[in-house]
């Protein structure tokens, strides 16, 4: 059924109030803020906690867990070499090393238990002295010692063991490096076991460095990155997590190796997380790589050994490793050597790191982003797209007091809100907030084709069919599954689940329809001209009109509140027109503006509206918030529409080429440039 005439619920006049200032929305966030996240690290390659669900829930080998997560590469074998491994807890430190049996120092012998204090005295230039600990500066043995040139240029002197074996477990067979306290240096901290030799490199300062074979740096390497009992689960199939983990180690160490070479490195690796952690064989007489408890790692190493991981170029790849996936790798165009896989394993039972929760303070947030007063609400406006809840973050809206900022996270590293939380992973989300899901839009053009953008799906467009005029805007079905478009002259063109409810064709209006929208329950439309006349269809309700006021301006938008008992019209002036239960928050009626106003877009709950004009300003009534506009800048074309996002934190503006502009919450898309006028925008809702 249609109407034209019937009861008007005016709320307003033409001649209508400035809208007052915005009204704040929402209340504070909770002074504790709870988040749910997945995973722990990068997720950048070999997953260790990944690795072992698939060795014991899945029963693969190691060569399938490996060919899994570095799906780009294949097998091969690296033979046993010597490697530096710069021991980053004494940087600039005098190196102190002792032995339970005799040892050497650039051939000058030391009895066991005797102590050498190495240290530098400018280029090529080192003191060996005899001491009895941190507290002693000792005596010298030599004052002068040239050192020893590395193929690097580096010069360094070290000291060796009288036995040569370094794969002995026998400390009394192994140096020790004794660590003193950097705040008082005269108090020794730790002794540590290491295989191989200990020497000093002059770098413009001192630092130590370990010799030792490849093959024994690993026996120290996998223990620390994975626990040797995961080699007892699942009736021992959990030693293929612990092989592939040394095989990973191992490709790693030849990567970073051949990467610090070229920048002109001595050492090939250090000891920290930022390389590979190795702690040496033991630490204050506890075993760290050797022993009943560690023979499963140990074993791992052996059996696998030389074993690499190699690109289908032949180079060796940066054979990234983590503890825990959440379900989804990173992929390469995160910063991974490898391309994104679904991550089983991670499911493990045990894995204490796929799903997790930690409380944060909203004050922290406050203090870490100043600029936004108190913080109202956080939400995530864009993820990567692989895994549960769309993935991992990429960008986040902070909603204050005193005004929004938006958090660009390109990847795990340039994270500063996981950073400065503390947060396991960038894999995580606020359960007290709403998050903006599944975003996008659909723009119509004026010959009837459609352009989907986001999410959004392309259900049909009116290029080809039979119309009398040119199309002016498009609705959503409420399922987002379909749209309607309507022409100039009233047709309406259904398509995906909408359904035709029906038009004006046939029908004489005295001013064309410029705008349409559809009841929230999708069983209707109304439809506007340029004069104000409404037209229902379907179980729109009819409220009113303005067919019969002379206005100044022509109605140029249309919009329904949610219950869908009321709507508004807005003309090109800003004037603004109520009816139903479609409140008055204002307008720009008596105001003089530099461009007319072209749409406009109203609140998800009703309370307020935004509107556009062609230049790109928007205007905010109610309780709305300004999130920002076009106007004032250099606009190479006319601003066609705005869409709210359904979170009414941002929304979106279009220019008549299709090119589209984010603001607040709503993600930027690729604008998709059409040869056509674009004449409206609509959200999927």
């Amino acid at each position: 059924m249609q109407q034209r005439i019937g009861t008007v619920f005016l709320l307003c006049c033409f001649v209508v109030q400035l809208a007052l200032p915005p009204l704040v929305a929402n209340a504070l966030a909770p002074d504790t803020i709870t988040v749910e996240g997945r995973g722990w690290g990068h997720g950048r390659g070999l997953q260790q906690w990944g690795a072992l669900g698939y060795a014991v829930d899945h029963v693969w080998s190691y060569e399938q867990i490996l060919q899994h997560y570095y799906s780009n590469t294949t097998s091969s074998v690296a033979p046993d070499r010597e490697i530096k491994v710069h021991i980053t807890r004494n940087n600039e430190m005098d190196l102190l090393v002792t032995s339970a049996a005799p040892f050497t120092v650039e051939g000058i012998p030391f009895y066991g238990g005797q102590i050498a204090r190495l240290s530098t005295n400018g280029p090529h230039n080192f003191n060996i002295n005899h001491s009895v600990g941190c507290a002693d500066p000792g005596y010298a043995l030599f004052g002068a010692h040239p050192g020893r040139t590395d193929i690097s240029g580096r010069t360094f002197i070290d000291a060796g063991s009288w036995n040569s074996n370094s794969a002995l477990d026998d400390l009394n067979q192994l140096l020790q490096l004794i660590t003193c306290d950097r705040a008082n240096p005269a108090l020794e901290v730790s002794r540590r076991h290491y295989r191989g030799t200990l020497g000093l490199i002059e770098q413009n300062g001192q630092y130590t460095f370990n010799r030792v074979l490849r093959e024994q740096y690993l026996r120290g390497v996998v223990p620390q990155e994975t626990p040797s009992s995961w080699g007892a689960l699942g009736g021992g199939s959990g030693m293929e997590a612990l092989k592939a983990q040394a095989v990973a180690a191992r490709t790693y160490l030849e990567a970073i190796s051949r990467r610090r070479q070229a920048k002109g490195y001595m050492t090939d690796t250090c000891d920290t997380a930022g390389c590979q952690v190795y702690l040496g064989a033991s630490a204050n007489g506890m075993p760290l790589d050797f022993g009943t408890d560690f023979w499963t790692t140990t074993a791992a190493v052996t059996n696998t050994a030389g074993q690499i991981r190699v690109s289908h170029d032949g180079s060796i790849p940066l054979a990234e490793f983590g503890s825990s996936s959440g379900g989804w790798t990173t992929p390469q165009s995160e910063l991974s050597a490898f391309p994104a896989v679904v991550d089983d394993g991670d499911d493990i039972a045990i894995n204490p790191h796929h799903l997790w929760e930690k409380n944060i303070r909203r004050s922290d947030v406050e203090s870490m982003y100043p600029e936004i007063g108190q913080l109202k609400e956080i939400k995530v406006t864009r993820r990567n797209g692989l895994g549960e809840w769309g993935g991992r973050t990429r960008q986040l809206l902070l909603r204050g007091t005193s005004t929004n900022t938006t958090v660009d996270i390109s990847n795990w590293a340039e994270d500063p809100f996981r950073k400065g939380l503390g947060l396991r992973s960038d894999w995580y989300r606020f359960p007290q907030f709403p998050e903006y899901s599944d975003p996008g839009f659909w723009v119509a053009k004026s010959n009837g084709g459609v352009l989907a953008v986001g999410t959004a799906k392309h259900y049909g467009d009116a290029k080809q069919v039979d119309r009398s005029g040119p199309i002016v805007d498009i609705a959503a079905s409420s399922t987002s599954d379909g749209y309607w478009l309507v022409s100039d002259a009233g047709e309406i063109f259904a398509f995906g689940d909408a359904v035709h409810h029906g038009d004006l064709r046939g029908q004489l209006s005295n001013e064309p329809v410029v705008a349409m929208t559809a009841h929230p329950t999708g069983n209707g439309y109304w439809l506007a001209t340029a004069d104000g006349t409404v037209f229902s269809f379907g179980n729109a309700p009819y409220y009113g009109s303005m067919g019969h006021v002379a206005l100044n301006k022509p109605v140029v938008g249309m919009e329904s509140t949610r219950s869908g008992n009321g709507y508004w019209l807005v003309a090109s002036d800003g004037g603004v027109f109520s009816f139903g239960d479609a409140g008055f928050f204002g307008s720009t009626g008596d105001i003089v503006l530099n461009k007319p106003i072209t749409s406009m877009t109203a609140a998800r709950d009703g309370r307020g509206y935004w509107f556009v004009a062609s230049d790109g300003g928007v205007f905010a009534f109610g309780p709305v918030e300004f999130f920002g506009s076009r106007g004032g800048n250099k606009n190479r074309r006319s601003t066609a529409g705005m869409a709210v996002t359904n979170t009414n934190d941002g929304y979106w503006l279009v220019w008549d080429d299709g090119t589209s502009f984010p603001f607040g919450d709503a993600p930027d898309f690729a604008s998709s440039v059409a040869k056509r006028t674009v004449v409206a925008i609509e959200v999927v809702p």
